[in-house]
């Protein structure tokens, strides 16, 4: 699957919420902390060796990405899979050469429409934001000109205007750092 993503600015995330709450269906409170690694060898290959560990509630989930940002807009191939034990797998991606980069968290609301994915946020050192993603199956040109317009138009519904999408990674944001890898 292929992740479709952006996110915009808000300076009034009460007032976007009732916007989306409006017109999308209510999943769940959200509560991310993320802890992002660069993998052996990344000073020789920036943005490649990079991986997040998620905890979300019980769950703690691995993710490393391929991505690429288009105008503002996210394009990601994503691979995940879930660890039992935070620890231990800390324990060895430190033993194998791994180190810790920056650690990120993300506190709000979800909400479903039409396929797609809305979360009004709170990034800890970032501000607020409106992310909204779609999973499409592939990265053809149509699909993602089709997933990209959804994705402007929910955030045109949702009350947010296309200038505040912020084309900058969270990394680069919570570092101030431009082209920061792994965000």
């Amino acid at each position: 699957m292929v992740e479709v993503e952006l996110k915009a600015r808000i300076e009034d995330p009460e007032a976007v919420e009732r916007r989306v709450a409006s017109f999308a269906r209510f999943v769940r409170k959200v509560d991310k902390s993320d802890s992002y690694w660069h993998g052996p060898g990344w000073r020789e290959r920036r943005g490649t060796r990079g991986f997040r560990v998620r905890t979300e509630g019980p769950a703690f989930v691995v993710t490393f990405k391929t991505k690429r940002v288009e105008a503002g807009v996210e394009v990601n191939r994503e691979r995940e899979f879930e660890i039992s034990d935070p620890e231990v797998f800390r324990e060895f991606v430190e033993r194998i050469g791994c180190e810790p980069y920056y650690r990120k968290r993300k506190t709000g609301a979800a909400y479903e429409y039409e396929g797609m994915t809305l979360e009004i946020l709170k990034v800890e050192g970032a501000g607020a934001f409106l992310e909204i993603e779609r999973l499409i199956p592939t990265e053809s040109p149509a699909a993602l000109a089709e997933a990209r317009a959804g994705l402007k138009a929910a955030l045109d519904r949702a009350g947010v205007p296309e200038s505040a999408i912020e084309g900058r990674t969270y990394s680069e944001l919570i570092l101030g750092t431009a082209g920061a890898p792994g965000a």
